[in-house]
């Protein structure tokens, strides 16, 4: 008997299948995009009960800035409690390796840095001129990430945005989410629009030129899924994404 799943094509490497029903999911991925809030928050009451050796020096006045390496490490440690949370809830059933799609055959590594490069050309456009259309530079939703590359503590930024960012937020969102939505009556891209809107949301803050391209990406990202099927294909393209984009900061942002 043929495999239905082969009957469109390229589709075929993508077929939805996890345990998780559409409401737990979304819940799973509130609460997984909530956890670098909380350790934020966290972050604030050990400074204000002036625990760790955290003063003034360490935190920059006027705000956060990712210079600062307490600031930094919040982030990394509320992206990887998010990555743990994730991996715990995906592991449900015995289910984990099907729900991430880290059951499918990866996508060779280069194949995988040629997606995201392709992505950053066709999006790169539309994003200059969206930001041009709005009057905006830019560097308007990265300058935040300016401090923290420019200090001693570039790397860390580096880890943050190049490895972890890219693992917890494709994991989540076009893994898990993705997962549990697309096996609905919804279909692939309605779940895809519905789970990137939803990434979107991450971004919260930035302009709207900012957003219109974290959208676009995420777009992108789940094309790239339903092509491939392999995790490994948008974790690594969403790392070409943000390594480029860290770059052009660095070098160019005033």
């Amino acid at each position: 008997m043929s495999d239905p799943t082969l009957a469109d094509g390229d589709s075929a490497t993508y077929r939805p299948d996890t345990p998780w029903r559409p409401a737990g999911a979304l819940l799973v991925a509130l609460v997984v995009s909530l956890a670098p809030i909380l350790v934020g928050i966290a972050g604030v009451f050990v400074e204000r009960a002036g625990l760790l050796g955290v003063d003034g020096e360490v935190i920059p006045q006027g705000g956060a800035s990712l210079a600062s390496p307490f600031l930094l490490a919040q982030m990394i440690i509320g992206q990887l409690l998010s990555l743990a949370i994730l991996w715990g809830a995906a592991g449900w059933r015995g289910a984990r390796a099907q729900t991430l799609r880290l059951a499918t055959p990866p996508t060779p590594w280069l194949t995988a840095v040629g997606l995201g490069l392709l992505l950053i050309v066709l999006i790169g456009p539309v994003e200059i001129l969206l930001y041009r259309l709005a009057g905006l530079e830019l560097f308007t939703d990265g300058r935040w990430l300016l401090d923290g590359l420019r200090s001693p503590y570039w790397w860390g930024v580096a880890i943050a945005a190049v490895i972890l960012a890219p693992l917890w937020e494709e994991l989540t969102f076009r893994g898990f989410l993705l997962s549990a939505l697309a096996k609905t009556a919804l279909g692939f891209w309605p779940a895809a629009v519905l789970s990137s809107l939803l990434w979107t949301l991450l971004h919260w803050g930035y302009s709207w030129p900012g957003l219109v391209s974290v959208f676009l990406a995420g777009i992108g990202l789940s094309w790239i899924m339903k092509r491939t099927g392999s995790m490994r294909a948008v974790v690594v393209a969403h790392a070409v994404i943000n390594a480029f984009s860290l770059s052009i900061v660095s070098l160019f942002a005033p």
